[in-house]
């Protein structure tokens, strides 16, 4: 029955190629058998999310919900189980990469005042297409450098924080200017005049700002790995290079394909990742053995997947419950209407993810109530600026995602300790720039 999933998944990307949304459909309704048959093996966080959406969709049937609303509903749902199971399935490639060994042995090797962007935007290439595969990989071959050279405990501990509060932050920049952004997947999925040339101009801006607020600090940090009296190794065949370039291209390809195909950056991605993956999978393993990789991998994934394909059925089955459409006069009205909405849904998926709520379930339903909005004229440019830099700063602040989580299993400390102690004045510092950005949106 696992072989559910991956069909889904399939049937999905096909539907996005051949443009038949009948495909997407069907694939929803397989990737809801999968969920129905392994209930039992999801975590409690996305079973209580199951709990909820189904008892809003029961209660939206209710209200008259039509079957062909409730079709473009389960589409909506597959398309984000999809979008994070096709890119999730980078995890298949980055188990079998070698030990990234010299990856900070490079990066520490140049001048200290370009220690910070080049962590920064060598962890934000990474992450665009290995995604936490990124961290597992810093995190690791961070342990590793620091076991070989000859730090004390001081230059230790503040240059792991460094690393890794860099590193985290290259992560949270793919939300603001990578194609393979969930946000820029929700936003131009929901709200079809929207694109990611359209948000790119923004999302840079708020990237320089994340760049400028954090280069002094973590300079220093970062600077304390910077020297040390053990002698290099002689040559050897450093795979970090390769890695980065590849994700580089692999960039530049999803940005051609999208340039030049019906399809848009976040499908370009969708796309290309898992054709790379399995041409990957087959150089490596038995040809017997691909499909089962595929389906394990995904199978792995269930919980992210569930949590992203019903966060997008409750985020739309929430704006068709709510009258929001009946304030598109108060928010149109005057030009600070939609910069005030922007900056409720900004403060909101910040506060939310303090609270514990995925950041990803607040954005789908922030998305979802501007449809309407949107639908009756209200400029929705500004919202979705701030919804970009929102979440940016919630994969910092949530001591409940799984970044954090990860990070303090590395550094032997408390997830609290990197989402408040590490980030928190950092975000602080970057809320009232970042809402300026989205006023001149």
């Amino acid at each position: 029955m696992q072989v559910l999933l991956p069909l889904s998944v399939l049937l999905v990307l096909l539907g996005l190629i051949t443009r038949a949304p009948l495909l997407g459909v069907t694939g929803g309704a397989l990737m809801v058998a999968f969920f129905v048959r392994y209930w039992s093996s999801l975590m409690p966080y996305p079973r209580r999310l199951g709990v909820v959406t189904l008892a809003t969709t029961l209660w939206w049937l209710l209200q008259g919900g039509s079957g062909a609303e409730l079709q473009r509903a389960l589409g909506s749902a597959a398309y984000y189980g999809t979008f994070i199971g096709a890119l999730g399935l980078m995890h298949a490639v980055v188990k079998r990469l070698p030990q990234v060994s010299g990856l900070h042995r490079i990066l520490l090797a140049g001048p200290s005042r370009w220690l910070y962007p080049s962590y920064l935007f060598s962890a934000f290439a990474i992450s665009s297409v290995l995604s936490f595969g990124m961290l597992n990989l810093v995190c690791s071959s961070l342990q590793h450098h620091l076991d070989r050279q000859s730090y004390t405990d001081a230059q230790r501990r503040g240059g792991q924080r460094g690393v890794m509060v860099t590193a985290l932050r290259g992560f949270a920049l793919v939300p603001l200017i990578a194609p393979t952004s969930v946000t820029v997947a929700i936003l131009s999925r929901e709200l079809p005049g929207l694109t990611w040339s359209a948000l790119l101009p923004y999302g840079l801006l708020c990237a320089l700002v994340l760049l400028v607020l954090g280069w002094p600090a973590e300079t220093a940090r970062l600077s304390l790995l910077g020297h040390t009296d053990t002698p290099e190794e002689g040559p050897r065949r450093e795979p970090m290079i390769p890695l980065l370039l590849t994700c580089l291209a692999a960039l530049a390809l999803i940005a051609g394909l999208a340039s030049f195909s019906w399809l848009s950056a976040t499908q370009a991605a969708m796309v290309l990742i898992p054709v790379g993956v399995v041409a990957f999978l087959f150089r490596t393993l038995p040809t017997t053995a691909v499909g089962r990789e595929v389906t394990d991998t995904l199978a792995g994934m269930r919980n992210e997947i569930f949590i992203f394909a019903a966060s997008g059925l409750l985020g739309g089955l929430v704006a068709a419950l709510v009258p929001v459409g009946e304030l598109a006069p108060l928010f149109s009205s005057t030009p600070l209407g939609p910069f005030i909405l922007g900056s409720i849904a900004m403060v909101s998926i910040i506060v939310l993810a303090l609270a514990g709520v995925a950041p990803i379930i607040t954005l789908n339903l922030c998305a979802g109530l501007l449809v309407p909005l949107a639908d009756r004229g209200v400029p929705i440019m500004q919202p979705a600026v701030a919804l970009l830099a929102g979440f940016s700063l919630a994969m910092l602040l949530s001591p409940y995602g799984p970044s954090a989580l990860m990070l303090s299993r590395y550094a032997q400390i408390s997830p609290w300790n990197i989402a408040f102690r590490w980030n928190g004045r950092f975000a602080l510092l970057a809320i009232v720039p970042l809402l300026a950005i989205a006023w001149i949106a």
